[in-house]
C-alpha cells in the first residue's frame, strides 16, 4: 500500500472514532442532565426534609428484630344503643375514606449513611391507607382475655419502616356489645405524651359530634392556626458545648449519689429475673382503677396520684419477684420518663421527654415506709430538673441514655451491669369521654416497648374516672405477667388499710 493510501485510511479511521465519540458524548450528556436532574431533586427534598432528633434516631438505633421499637393504644369502645347491623362496617369505611393523611402519618424515613446520621422525615408518595387500617375480629364470646392475647401478638410484630411506621387495627366481637381500637407508631415519631395530646385534640366530645379520623389532613384545616412565632435561633458552638458540659456535670453529680440514698442514679440496680435479654414474643395485660378510690389514698398521705401509681407497682414487683423466690436485698429502680413538651406544643412530633431514677422500696415490707421512700426519691430526682435549663436537660437525657441506646445497638445490653429494673410511665389523658364515629370510649390502655435487659414497662392513662394501666412484657422471660394486676390491686389495697384514721 502506497503512503497516500495509508494516510487517507487513518484519517477515515480516526473520523469514524471522533464521530463515536461525539455520538457517545451526546448520550452521556443527556444522561448527566437526567443523573444531576434528579440528583438535584434528590438534594433539594434532602435541603426539604424533617430532620430527626438525636433522640428520635435513638428509637431506630435501639430497633432490633427482638427489640421492636413502637408504642401503642388499646381504645376500648361501647357500641351506640341502637346502633345497625352494618355498624362496623361503616365505621370501617369511616376510618379509610380521607381525601388526604396529614403529618406525621403520611411521613417515611428517608437516610442514607449508617446508623441513621442522615435520617429525616418526607412525605410518602405512594401511601395506601388500606395497608395502614386494618380490620380484624375475636372469635365468640369475645373475652377480654382473647383481646388481650391479640393485641400481645400484633405489638411483637415490627412495622415497615419503608412506609409511615403506624398501624390500626379495628377489632370487633368483644362481649358486651363493644369493639377496640388497637394502634401502634414508631417512637421516633412521636413519644406518649405527643401521641395522647393528638389524639385528645382529634376526637369528639359527644356522640352527636362529626369529626373526621385522626389522621385526616381535614385536621389542618379545621384547627386554628398557630400565632407565628419567631424560631428560636440555633445555638452557637459555645453555647452548644456549655450545654453539653452542663448535662455531663449533672451526669457525673448523679451517678456519686450515695446506694443508700433514696435518690437513686443509674446503675444503682440489683440485676433481678426482668433484666435479661427478651426475644419477640410479647404478653400484654391491662386493667383500670376508679381515679376516686386511687386520690382518696393520695389525700390521706399528702402524697400525688403519681407517688401512688409507683407505690402500687413497687408493691406489685415485690410480691411478684417473691412469688418466684427472687427478690433482691436492695430495692429496684425505676426510670420514670418526664415530659419536658411545653404546654402549647400539642402538635409538635418527635421526642420531648427527660427521665429520672425513682427508688421503689421493694427492700421494704410496710407499705407506708415504702410510699415516704418513693416520695423522698421522686423529690430529689424533680428538684435536679428543675434547676436545668432546657438545653442543659437534653444535653443530660441523651448522654444518660447513651449506655443504653449502645447496649441495644452492640448486643451488650442485658448481658452486662443494669442501668435500672423496670421503666414506669404516668401520662395524663383527658377529663371528659370521647367518642369517634359514635360511639363512647370506655378506656384507654397504654401498650409501651420493652428492650434486651429490661423486660417489662408499666405505663398508666388516666382518662376521665380512671387510671388504665397497661403492662407489657416479654412472655418468656417473665412469665405470668397478667398475675402483676392482681398484686396492684393488692398494693393499693394495703395502702387503704393502713390510712391514717
Amino acid at each position: 500500500m502506497r503512503k497516500n493510501d495509508s494516510q487517507n485510511t487513518h484519517i477515515r479511521y480516526n473520523d469514524l472514532i471522533n464521530k463515536k465519540v461525539l455520538w457517545l458524548v451526546y448520550q452521556h450528556k443527556s444522561f448527566a442532565r437526567r443523573y444531576f436532574k434528579a440528583k438535584s431533586l434528590a438534594f433539594v427534598r434532602w435541603i426539604m426534609a424533617k430532620r430527626l432528633k438525636l433522640l428520635d434516631s435513638g428509637w431506630l438505633m435501639m430497633e432490633t428484630p427482638e427489640t421492636p421499637m413502637h408504642v401503642g393504644g388499646l381504645m376500648l369502645f361501647q357500641l351506640p344503643e341502637n346502633a345497625p347491623d352494618d355498624y362496623m362496617q361503616s365505621f370501617f369505611q369511616y376510618l379509610l375514606q380521607v381525601d388526604d393523611v396529614s403529618a406525621p402519618f403520611n411521613q417515611k424515613l428517608q437516610r442514607v449513611l449508617p446508623f441513621n446520621l442522615d435520617a429525616s422525615w418526607i412525605k410518602d408518595g405512594n401511601f395506601d391507607i388500606e395497608y395502614h387500617v386494618r380490620p380484624s375480629a375475636l372469635p365468640k364470646p369475645g373475652r377480654i382475655r382473647e383481646l388481650l392475647a391479640l393485641v400481645s401478638r400484633l405489638h411483637a410484630q415490627r412495622m415497615d419502616q419503608r412506609r409511615p411506621m403506624w398501624e390500626c387495627y379495628l377489632i370487633e366481637g368483644i362481649e358486651g356489645n363493644r369493639f377496640a381500637i388497637y394502634s401502634k407508631i414508631h417512637h421516633s415519631m412521636v413519644d406518649g405524651v405527643a401521641a395522647t395530646r393528638l389524639m385528645q385534640s382529634r376526637m369528639a366530645r359527644s356522640a352527636d359530634e362529626d369529626l373526621p379520623p385522626i389522621w385526616s389532613s381535614e385536621w389542618t384545616k379545621r384547627l386554628p392556626k398557630k400565632e407565628k412565632r419567631s424560631l428560636p435561633m440555633p445555638p452557637s458552638p459555645k453555647e452548644a458545648f456549655q450545654s453539653f458540659s452542663n448535662g455531663a456535670a449533672q451526669l457525673v453529680d448523679l451517678l456519686k449519689t450515695p446506694r443508700e440514698s433514696n435518690a437513686k442514679a443509674l446503675f444503682q440496680a440489683p440485676k433481678t429475673i426482668l433484666n435479661h435479654r427478651v426475644t419477640p414474643a410479647r404478653r400484654f395485660a391491662a386493667q383500670s382503677w376508679p381515679m376516686e378510690r386511687i386520690r382518696t389514698v393520695a389525700k390521706g398521705y399528702h402524697a400525688t396520684v403519681n407517688d401512688i401509681v409507683l407505690a402500687m407497682c413497687g408493691g406489685c414487683l415485690r410480691d411478684y419477684l417473691k412469688s418466684y423466690d427472687a427478690l433482691p436485698a436492695t430495692p429496684l429502680v425505676a426510670q420514670v420518663p418526664v415530659s419536658v413538651r411545653a404546654a402549647d406544643a400539642s402538635d409538635d412530633n418527635g421526642n420531648a421527654i427527660s427521665a429520672v431514677q425513682v427508688t421503689l422500696g421493694t427492700d421494704i415490707g410496710n407499705p407506708v415506709d415504702r410510699l415516704r421512700a418513693i416520695q423522698e426519691s421522686m423529690h430529689a430526682a424533680k428538684n435536679r430538673l428543675s434547676h436545668m435549663e432546657k438545653a442543659d436537660i437534653n444535653a443530660f437525657t441523651v448522654l444518660s441514655n447513651l449506655p443504653l441506646m449502645l447496649g441495644q445497638a452492640t448486643g451488650l445490653a442485658g448481658r452486662r451491669t443494669t442501668m435500672f429494673n423496670v421503666v414506669i410511665s404516668n401520662v395524663p389523658g383527658p377529663k371528659e369521654p370521647l367518642y369517634m364515629h359514635g360511639a363512647k370510649m370506655l378506656a384507654n390502655y397504654p401498650v409501651s416497648l420493652i428492650w434486651h435487659g429490661y423486660a417489662v414497662n408499666m405505663t398508666v392513662h388516666s382518662y376521665v374516672d380512671s387510671l388504665d394501666f397497661g403492662i407489657i412484657a416479654c412472655r418468656d422471660t417473665v412469665p405470668r405477667v397478667q398475675r402483676m394486676l392482681d398484686y396492684l390491686e393488692d398494693a393499693l389495697a394495703a395502702l387503704e388499710n393502713h390510712l391514717p384514721k
